[in-house]
């Protein structure tokens, strides 16, 4: 299934690769032979392998240049057959054999679908291939089901490096003194593209993982360590309500907006307004309404 070979051991390659570690193992005298497409230089042993290809069997002609106290060129023919089998590791992952469940949830929320693709590729990569026999999507996330605990706690670990989050884990009995382990990695619930309360300040999260990386709707980056947050003080905000307005006066003191979707007008103080901001009449800006109040997002698209 994997395309694995057995040669005193179980590997994965290329027949052409099989082949020539099969014909090196049973080479006697035991020799490093250069292997090359063609028999050239006469100083260093070399050995070139033609093979042809069947069904159950693979025929083979070898060319070999041995340098000793003689100069030996010999060419030699041989047969080798394949018994087709099934590795260890297919043979459990068919067999739904597993040791370790590797569970992947949200805290407070659910798994959309652009995260359980890239989960599922940082999967694949940090992963040995095969080492998952069965993956079960499921409303609130995704379960992984592997072959080896080992991999499955190498795996839970480099997501966790990357994502962040808590591991839970518990055990469950799968039979007489046998145990599985069934780990739970709950990412933060907090994610890029959210709006946020902070201390009555809306932010924007631009990252969450190694820490909360927030902007605010002026502009101004801030920072915060996970292990620092108390998550009862950063409110996330569900289905904000936005307005475009424009700026229809600037005075010395003051700034007129109006909404584009109620044209009603009001007015913003001069040094309420960011420093870094250079405002127009006629500019758009996107903002937020909460309640009666508009919070304009400056930053807005930057």
């Amino acid at each position: 299934h994997c395309g694995a070979f057995y040669l005193n051991k179980w590997e994965h390659g290329t027949i052409r690769e099989t082949v020539t570690k099969t014909i090196l193992h049973h080479l006697k005298p035991k020799k490093e032979f250069e292997i090359v497409d063609r028999i050239e230089d006469i100083e260093k042993d070399q050995i070139q392998i033609e093979f042809f290809c069947r069904e159950d069997k693979i025929k083979v002609n070898i060319n070999l240049l041995h340098m000793d106290e003689f100069v030996i060129r010999e060419k030699l023919f041989t047969e080798i057959v394949f018994d087709y089998t099934t590795c260890p590791t297919c043979s459990r992952i068919h067999g739904g054999y597993y040791e370790a469940i590797v569970q992947i949830r949200r805290e407070d929320s659910i798994l959309d679908q652009k995260e359980r693709e890239e989960i599922m590729e940082a999967i694949e990569e940090i992963s040995d291939e095969n080492a998952v026999s069965k993956i079960v999507n499921k409303k609130e996330g995704i379960d992984f089901y592997f072959i080896s605990k080992k991999t499955a706690l190498k795996t839970i670990e480099s997501l966790r490096a990357k994502y962040s989050g808590k591991i839970k884990k518990s055990f469950e009995t799968c039979g007489g003194d046998k145990t599985r382990v069934v780990s739970v990695l709950k990412l933060p619930k907090y994610k890029k593209g959210m709006l946020i309360e902070h201390k009555n300040e809306i932010f924007y999260v631009e990252g969450a993982r190694k820490s909360l990386e927030l902007r605010t709707l002026s502009g101004e980056r801030k920072r915060f360590l996970w292990k620092n947050i108390n998550m009862k003080e950063f409110k996330i905000l569900k289905d904000p309500e936005f307005e475009d307005i424009m700026i229809t006066e600037i005075t010395p003191k003051r700034v007129q907006i109006m909404s584009l979707k109620n044209y009603e007008t009001s007015y913003i103080k001069r040094d309420k307004i960011p420093k870094n901001i250079k405002i127009e009449v006629k500019k758009e800006y996107r903002a937020i309404r909460r309640e009666d109040k508009l919070e304009i997002w400056w930053d807005y698209g930057y």
